[in-house]
This record gives structure tokens, sequence and C-alpha cells, in this order.
């Protein structure tokens, strides 16, 4: 079984799944005061999420954190609205040059265990005093190359929580060196590779570490999808995969969305989430990429993730 902000659904009811996407997200960070209206962002989103359950879609894994404007009510709303699975996380988002400033108070100051034993019990107990249970741990990395202590210490904490609940880890990191090190880190914690996934592959390009990485077990994820210009670099990985047997270790989303709350307010810059279906997905078959593929992909791939053994 595997947690929705609805309840367990059985593993055979995931069906296509997005691994990553955001319905809202609090440009202002883990202090803001922001008010805003659920109805407002339920009706902006819902109709790009109802494209989305139309285009075949089944379930949506919805990245945003607590801290960077994670909303249990809206991700509930839109669930029922929709039709679709809708999955959240326990972890913190540490990315970007923004040090800390999406890191809510109630992990600040803790030691790695601390931050550990608060996220296993939501995942034992419930999100926030809801029985709502989280379907994986999301972290960030900086994007500078470079990984902070505090970064360090939720990286280590969610290694932690991984082998306690068997929970994934989607960890954002954009440079290829900082994926290095944060593999390493987890070794350390002799968290089982396969657990591991590395955010935001695609971005970069560095295609001589996502072998190097995915050989050694963890999980690429390509889901800049929805915010390229073109997916040349993305056709071709797909084929260089499929010629070198690593289908296995990719996992495929577009990062779309997203109603942002505070002075990045602007529903102009919504990202349909259908991209993948309507323009992707058509490119890679007339590109010779087997649409068989996409099973594997979106379906076989982040069920093997997700369910929670």
């Amino acid at each position: 079984m595997i947690n929705s902000v609805l309840g367990k659904i059985h593993e055979k009811d995931l069906g296509i799944t997005l691994m990553h996407e955001h319905i809202a997200w609090d440009s202002d960070g883990a202090k803001s005061i922001n008010e805003y209206s659920l109805e407002d962002v339920i009706d902006t989103i819902l109709p790009y999420l109802l494209d989305l359950k139309k285009s075949g879609c089944n379930t949506f894994v919805d990245a945003t954190t607590l801290g960077s404007g994670r909303d249990l009510k809206i991700l509930v709303e839109c669930s029922k609205k929709s039709g679709l699975n809708i999955l959240t996380n326990v972890g913190a988002w540490d990315g970007s040059d923004h040090e800390c400033k999406f890191i809510p108070n109630s992990i600040k100051g803790k030691s790695i265990d601390e931050i550990s034993e608060i996220w296993t019990q939501q995942y034992i107990n419930g999100i926030e005093g809801t029985d709502i249970k989280p379907a994986y741990i999301k972290i960030a990395l900086g994007d500078t190359g470079e990984i902070t202590e505090f970064q360090e210490k939720i990286l280590r904490a969610a290694a932690r929580t991984s082998i306690k609940t068997s929970l994934p880890i989607q960890c954002h990191t954009i440079p290829a060196k900082s994926a290095v090190e944060a593999v390493s880190i987890i070794e350390e914690e002799k968290l089982q590779l396969n657990k591991f996934i590395w955010v935001h592959a695609d971005v970069e390009k560095n295609t001589e570490i996502i072998l190097k990485l995915a050989e050694k077990g963890i999980w690429m994820e390509f889901d800049f999808i929805g915010r390229e210009k073109e997916f040349s670099w993305q056709i071709e990985a797909l084929k260089y995969a499929t010629k070198n047997n690593l289908l296995d270790r990719l996992l495929l989303s577009q990062d779309a969305g997203t109603f942002y709350f505070g002075k990045k307010n602007d529903k102009s810059t919504i990202i349909p989430y259908n991209r993948i279906f309507k323009e992707f997905i058509p490119q890679c078959i007339a590109n010779g990429i087997s649409k068989e593929i996409f099973q594997k992909l979106l379906v076989e791939n982040p069920l093997k993730v997700l369910k929670n053994t």
C-alpha cells in the first residue's frame, strides 16, 4: 500500500505517475505570513489537474515541502476534485542560494537524529496533527556545488528516516558535483542506494556522472521537461539509456505548475501538467523511441520506488 493524501492506495491503483510536480509554492519562505484563498488556489489549478487526468495520468507526486508552501487542505481538495492520487512528503527544502529560507523552525537547531525522529513520527502518526502520511522524503541541497553543514544534516536525517521507514528520498540537486557528494554521504549512512533519487538530473546534463551514479544504483529523475524549450537532450539521453540498459534507473516528470503565494504570484507563469503527454512523448516516438518504454518510466519504475518495502 502507498500513502496518498486521501489515505492508503493499492499498488495497482498507482498507475501512470508523475514523480515531481507542484501545486503551490510560497516564494517568501518558511517565515511567510502570506494570506491566500483556498478556493482561489483550487479554482486556478484544478483545470490543469483535470487536463492531466484526461491525458491518462493517475498519480501526482507533489514536491512542495513544509516551509515552501505545502498546504495539506489544498492537496486534499485537489485530489478529491480531480480524481488524481496526490502524494505528499516529509522533509526540508534548502535549494538554490536561499540558505535556510525555506526551513521551518520545527527542525532548526535540531540534531540529525532529532530531525529524523520528527519525520519518522509524522510517518507513523500523520503530518501536522492529521491522519495524512507521507509517501516519500523530500529534501534539497544548495545549487552552488557545495553541500553546507546544514544541508548535510538534513541529508543524513533523511537517510536515517528512510532506513527506519523505507520511504524513498527525492533530493533536489542541480550540480552533478553535489550529487556525487550526496551519494557518498548516504553510503556512509548505510542507506540502500535504490532509495535515493537525484532530482533534476537532467538540468546540468552531465551524461558522464549520470551514467556513473546510475550504475551505482541510485535513481535518475529527468523532471525538467515542463520547463525545457525543446527536448533534444532528453531524447538522446533516453536512446542512450535504452542502449545501455539504464531504463531501470530512470524516472520522468516535469516540475510543472505552480500557484505562487507571495510576491511572485503570477498566474500567467503556470506550466501545464500535461506537456509530457502532449509534446514530449509524441516527439520521442517520432524520434524512434518505442512508446512501450513509457510504461516502464511512468508506471513500473515509480511503483518500484514508491512501494514501501
